[in-house]
């Protein structure tokens, strides 16, 4: 007989058609086990067994503990997966694709991301070696009909490939036996060509699988595109910036990149090995898709894929403004602006408001599309029935939010900007300059968790506790703050961020603190992630990223407030050579400040006794 036990202290319950009820009839959020006893229920001793299972338990999901599979093709299917996630340290990414389709792109932005999430990552372009040995070519050396060619083509893409092997096995090399590499930095490498037949990439695949000792995951990567305005647009960017057209005018090189497409097309096979992992990027993210993608790694780079996207709009980062309450520990969490960090706060709005418009501007003479978004009244938390369209005229709305959490900024013929910040008061009032405004608040933007040492400044910290504080001397990125978290910790936690960012195709405004935002501009750069403490970030000023043809980003700094104010030690002439109009020159102004004595760990001169503390500077 089978046997229904409840684990509720609600008491006795019956079971009918609707589940298990109590007294009350309702259902209670109740624990259900379920014993079988060796004895069952049957009309007649001729009858099997019969198992009941609860109504209840089939839609909620079964309680009964996995089990292995016995069907071979499920074992097949689960003994595939585990050999596709085994956690291999090294990984070999391998673009595939037809001229002009954006792989060189791809392969950039790989690169940036994966070096700033602290992997070990390099292209490795067989068009470069080729230019090296062979010169410049024209579309007869891509032909498959020329011999020669073809083959001073398969010895540059061999070259490459041993290159790139050389490279991943240089920190085993380093470090000797398997047992020392363990856990060694993950080191990636973007194979750049369009390996555009089954042949080559067999090649690839048997070279990757032949390094048994330490063992190289593989993972394809097809960028196909077949949008005629944006493959034109593609074609005109390689043949004005590639060493192969130099000499010929736009037309003429035109003209023998299509030839080049051409004779790719003849012998080009896509990716249809299913017994691979091979990621598919269609139109530059307007589709993906994966197959057999399990891996660490692997699974990481598929939301990027989708993100990126060769758009114009710039990204806005600000930190916190001045706030006048500290606690009696050191610093509140919870403090609001003071009337300095008021003031930022104002023209904060100013700046974006302006630039805002001068980027729409830009983007409306260049003809590009702004996609439709559906509008809020501010009164109303529902997307309008309109939908009114952001196209080339945008309506005359100003801080109401948009889907996805798009302001309008206020003007006659406004522009769009997505604002966000962190939790903290002093933040979400810096980017909260309209009172109409909506600010998207995000707990990954918070600061740097110093857990234990919440509220302390760095000089307590180094007083009270000496021997922890050596530790994070020597290793600011990796030591962790007890109960907290580390630099190396924050990048992890910023991953989704760098990817809302990526896939914006309007402006962004981020007001957060000094530690995000240095890990933030250390992805920008792409400077070495694990100098990130090192990365000067003033206050009242403003870092614009804008991207720019290949998938890195220009940087420019903007003082909202006249650092006159911030530099009473200096002279005129230090602080006039430091400022050029309204956009500060960093190099310039960092070595009029001075280094610091330590890295920066902290954001000390958000309050008005920081700021005093400091001499008067906003500069940590």
């Amino acid at each position: 007989m089978s046997e229904w036990i409840a684990k509720n202290d609600v008491g006795k319950g019956s079971l009918d058609e609707g589940g298990l009820k109590d007294k009350t009839g309702t259902s209670p959020p109740i624990d259900i086990r379920i014993r079988t006893s060796s004895v069952a229920s049957v009309d007649s001793d001729d009858q099997p067994p019969v198992v009941k299972t609860p109504p209840s338990t089939y839609y909620a999901g079964s309680m009964a503990p996995a089990s292995l599979p016995k069907a071979s093709t499920t074992k097949q299917l689960m003994l595939k997966r585990a050999a596709l996630t085994a956690s291999a340290s090294r990984l070999v990414i391998v673009l595939v694709g037809l001229p002009g389709r954006g792989k060189s792109f791809i392969a950039r932005k790989l690169e940036l991301f994966l070096n700033w999430m602290g992997a070990r990552c390099k292209v490795f372009n067989v068009g470069r070696y080729r230019r090296h040995l062979e010169g410049s070519a024209n579309a007869d050396f891509f032909s498959s009909s020329n011999k020669d060619a073809a083959s001073a083509r398969e010895k540059v893409a061999s070259l490459a490939l041993a290159d790139m092997f050389t490279w991943l096995e240089e920190p085993m090399t380093r470090l000797g036996e398997v047992e020392d590499w363990a856990g060694v930095q993950d080191s990636v490498a973007v194979f750049d060509a369009t390996n555009s037949t089954r042949k080559r990439r067999e090649k690839i695949k048997a070279a990757c699988n032949a390094r048994k000792r330490h063992p190289v995951g593989l993972v394809f990567v097809e960028s196909v595109c077949d949008d005629e305005g944006l493959l034109e647009d593609n074609f005109r960017l390689k043949v004005r910036n590639s060493p192969d057209f130099e000499g010929m005018t736009e037309e003429e090189a035109m003209r023998d990149l299509k030839d080049r497409v051409k004779n790719y097309e003849m012998v080009y096979e896509t990716l249809d090995d299913d017994d691979s992992s091979y990621i598919k990027v269609y139109n530059l993210s307007s589709k993906i898709m994966a197959n057999n993608i399990f891996g660490r790694t692997s699974k990481t780079i598929i939301p990027c894929l989708m993100a990126w996207n060769i758009g114009t709009r710039p990204i806005w980062l600000c930190r916190a403004g001045e706030t006048e309450e500290c606690s009696v520990k050191g610093r509140s969490r919870d403090a609001h602006l003071s009337e300095r960090g008021a003031e930022l706060r104002d023209k904060l709005g100013v700046f974006v408001r302006e630039r805002s418009m001068r980027w729409k501007k830009e983007v409306d003479g260049q003809g590009d599309y702004m996609p439709s978004m559906g509008m809020v009244d501010e009164n109303d938390t529902k997307p309008s029935s309109s939908d009114k369209k952001l196209g080339k005229k945008f309506s005359n709305f100003h801080g109401v939010r948009l889907g996805s959490g798009v302001a309008v900024v206020e003007g006659s013929d406004a522009a769009p900007c997505k604002i966000i910040s962190s939790t903290m008061p002093r933040a979400y009032e810096t980017a909260n300059y309209e009172s109409s405004c909506w600010v998207e608040q995000s707990s990954h933007l918070n600061p740097l968790d110093k857990g234990d040492f919440t509220g302390m400044e760095m000089g307590g910290i180094k007083k009270e506790h000496p021997e922890w504080y050596k530790k994070l001397e020597k290793d600011p990125f990796r030591t962790r703050f007890p109960g907290g978290e580390s630099y190396e910790d924050l990048v992890k936690r910023l991953e989704s961020v760098i990817i809302d960012f990526e896939q914006q195709i309007v402006p962004v405004l981020v007001v957060s603190h000094v530690s995000v935002l240095q890990c933030l501009v250390a992805y920008f750069r792409g400077s070495p992630i694990d100098k990130c403490t090192e990365i000067a970030f003033p206050m009242d000023t403003v870092v614009e990223m804008k991207p720019v043809k290949g998938g890195m980003w220009q940087e420019s700094r903007f003082s909202l407030i006249s650092p006159r104010s911030r530099m009473s030690t200096l002279d005129d002439a230090s602080v006039a050579s430091a400022m050029s109009g309204n956009s500060l020159n960093m190099d310039d102004l960092e070595e009029a400040l001075g280094q610091t004595e330590h890295p920066i760990w902290e954001d000390p001169a958000h309050t008005v006794e920081g700021r005093r503390a400091l001499g008067g500077f906003a500069e940590v």
